[in-house]
Formats: C-alpha cells, sequence, structure tokens
C-alpha cells in the first residue's frame, strides 16, 4: 500500500470520515439506478500499462471506487503497452452479480480475440 495513503488517513478528521462514508452509502443507493437498462460497466483498470517488476502494483484508485460501492470488478488484459507490458479494461457488474459480471467478461474476451493478441496459452 502508498504510505501516503496512510498519511492521508491520519489526517482525516472524524467528520470528513463520517461523511466519506455516508457519500458511499447515498452512491450505492443509486446503483439499482445506473445498473438498470446494462449488464455492466467498462472503464479504465489504471493510468497506463502494469508498473515493472513486483515492488509497486500500481494507483489503486481505478478500482478503489468499485470496492468503496460494494460491487463486483474484474480487469481484463487486452494488449501490451510501450514497454510490453499489460494494459487492460476493468468490467463492473451489479451488486451481488458476479456470475453476470464473469459471462459479460467471457463474451468481452471472446469479441475483442484477447487470447490471441496477448498470446493467452489457458
Amino acid at each position: 500500500m502508498n504510505p501516503r495513503m496512510f498519511e492521508i488517513g491520519r489526517a482525516m478528521t472524524h467528520g470528513e470520515y463520517l461523511a466519506a462514508l455516508q457519500l458511499g452509502e447515498n452512491c450505492r443507493a443509486q446503483l439499482p439506478l445506473i445498473f438498470q437498462d446494462i449488464d455492466v460497466l467498462l472503464t479504465p483498470t489504471a493510468n497506463g500499462e502494469a508498473p515493472r517488476g513486483l515492488d509497486e502494483t500500481g494507483d489503486p484508485g481505478f478500482q478503489a471506487i468499485w470496492t468503496i460501492l460494494h460491487v463486483p470488478a474484474l480487469t481484463l488484459p487486452t494488449h501490451r503497452g510501450p514497454n510490453g507490458l499489460p494494459v487492460g479494461i476493468q468490467l463492473v457488474g451489479p451488486k451481488y452479480d458476479d456470475r453476470g459480471l464473469f459471462a459479460c467478461a467471457r463474451w468481452v474476451w471472446q469479441q475483442l480475440g484477447v487470447p490471441e493478441l496477448i498470446g493467452y496459452q489457458g
């Protein structure tokens, strides 16, 4: 985890913390309307390709929102960046619909021809 995240957390007042929790609750209450006519959301996974090595996993900002909203999300590697490292897309599904998310992800994976594109051996 990024040490800066701890600094931000320590600097947050109790009131700010409670307001952030309330904002999360308000957003979760609106999600059924968002998913009413769609199966999944397509979002970025990261700011670019994966970082080199195992020392860092990258910025979790594109995943953190979905964790706060309690919805399933997954990343599909779709191509390689300039350094030959994976770049992907993120699919987000409605709360409790992990199976639907996986089904959509399989469809997207097949439509994009990703297994052949990235040399997937599975």
